[in-house]
């Protein structure tokens, strides 16, 4: 007999069970068939088997309620009762062989409309297949992560609607972000000048991202691996323990670190790597300075509560390999664009830096703002009216080579250059006297900008 048709059978044999003992042994032999599949590292065994448990804890819970609203359930530790009044009341939860944790649980997916019951079956099966991650044998857990994961996707996107009425223009919950970096070290024969207009890094954190995204969203920002942990100045608030005041600090952070904030995302997540070469080409690499180039990094930023959990069909491997010579110069993989997609389940995203053109359209849903992209026009606007850039942003710019502020308080909007770093009490660390974020509490010495920074 296939599985199949065991599967079958044992279907029809739950619809007609009328006993808690004849379900219980249809599940437990179900269970043991599943686990026999585990063992085995059979997908579909494992699928249908589960399947089976869930329907006979289904129809466990329907027989469950049903006696309560007739005769009614016994309740354990009663004290002596006669042989007679034994025999004549209801058997307990105990003397049935169910747990009060399977009972809960089996009322709970009873309690489920038939269709959000053969829908929670139908994603239950697609995260085993899956096979990322553990996955919840507990249907009801299954089904509700699913309803506030659309929940939260439904807000965002009826958010970000509801912005795009505004004058401001929408806000999203997604940035994608490929910043054009510019590399400290003048313009030679390998410079990123030669193929695109690159930005300081100052003018990059000073985009007005932040004005763009909803109270909780995602970042994905690349970068390259050399500029990962350069140390670039970025402002924070911080609360004066001595007044209490709340006030702005500017101090030297990993630039990846102060672009994200200064976008507005507090927290990081994680990180993606993609590997530029292939099986075919598995020595390919980049330039080299130190190390022959041979991948790249995207983060992900986390602003507020970020979006929720992808399902597990939703989730993809940390590592992507694809060579990057047919692409292009700086051309990332479409693969990355998908992955953002699912991830946010279809939610609105702005591109920034992006490159659309017929080969390489945008998802649905997105909108692109770039030199080699059709602007967003919210977003452009929001560029070209950002008003005069921050005083410290031309302080920054004016500085000679070896006299950048380590760390600067800002009490009213202009920033505190009166004397150099080194001639500052407390120059090369933030000041006692503040509460600031706990991973910024370690500042390094003051620096100079990073002169010969590698480029990607």
């Amino acid at each position: 007999m296939t599985e199949l048709v065991r599967y079958e059978a044992a279907r029809r044999a739950l619809a007609e069970a009328v006993a808690v003992d004849e379900v219980l042994e249809i599940r437990d032999e179900w269970e043991a068939i599943r686990l026999a599949g585990l063992v085995a590292k059979d997908v579909e065994l494992q699928v249908h088997a589960a399947k089976i448990r869930f329907r006979a804890e289904r129809r466990l819970g329907e027989l469950v309620r049903e006696q309560k609203k007739t005769v009614g359930l016994a309740k354990g530790g009663q004290p002596y009762q006669s042989e007679r009044e034994q025999v004549d009341r209801p058997a307990t939860l105990a003397e049935a062989g169910i747990d009060r944790k399977l009972s809960a649980r089996a009322q709970r997916i009873a309690e489920m409309k038939p269709d959000e019951f053969e829908g929670a079956l139908v994603l239950h099966e697609t995260e085993m297949r899956s096979a990322k991650g553990r996955v919840s044998m507990d249907l009801t857990k299954v089904a509700a992560e699913e309803k506030g994961r659309e929940h939260r996707r439904n807000v965002a996107q009826a958010l970000s609607d509801a912005s795009a009425l505004q004058p401001t223009g929408r806000k999203y919950p997604i940035i994608y972000a490929d910043p054009p970096w510019h590399r400290n070290q003048g313009v030679t024969s390998r410079s990123y000048e030669n193929h695109y207009p690159t930005m300081p890094w100052l003018e990059i954190c000073d985009l007005p991202v932040k004005d763009m995204v909803l109270p909780d969203a995602w970042l994905f920002l690349w970068i390259p691996r050399a500029h990962l942990l350069a140390w670039h100045e970025a402002e924070i608030e911080a609360t004066d323990l001595r007044t209490g005041e709340i006030i702005k600090v500017r101090c030297q952070m990993p630039l990846a670190s102060a672009v994200a904030l200064s976008w507005g995302f507090e927290s990081y997540s994680t990180a993606f790597v993609w590997t530029k070469n292939d099986d075919e080409h598995p020595d390919e690499a980049g330039g080299a300075v130190l190390v022959r180039d041979q991948d790249e990094l995207l983060l992900l930023f986390k602003r507020g509560k970020g979006l929720p959990k992808p399902a597990s069909g939703e989730k993809f491997g940390s590592n992507h390999r694809e060579r990057s010579r047919p692409l292009g110069h700086s051309r990332k993989p479409k693969h990355y664009r998908r992955m953002i997609a699912a991830m946010g389940g279809g939610v609105p995203v702005l591109e920034l830096f992006a490159r659309v053109d017929a080969v390489n359209p945008l998802p649905a849903g997105w909108d692109a703002w770039g030199n080699q992209a059709a602007a967003a026009s919210e977003f452009a606007d929001a560029v070209a009216h950002a008003g005069d850039p921050p005083a410290r942003s031309a302080d920054v710019a004016s500085l000679p080579i070896g006299e950048v502020v380590s760390s600067v308080v800002v009490a009213d909007g202009r920033a505190d250059t009166a004397a150099p770093p080194a001639n500052r009490p407390g120059a090369n660390s933030i000041d006692d006297g503040l509460d600031i974020p706990a991973f910024l509490r370690r500042v390094p010495k003051a620096e100079p900008v990073h002169k010969g920074a590698l480029g990607r």
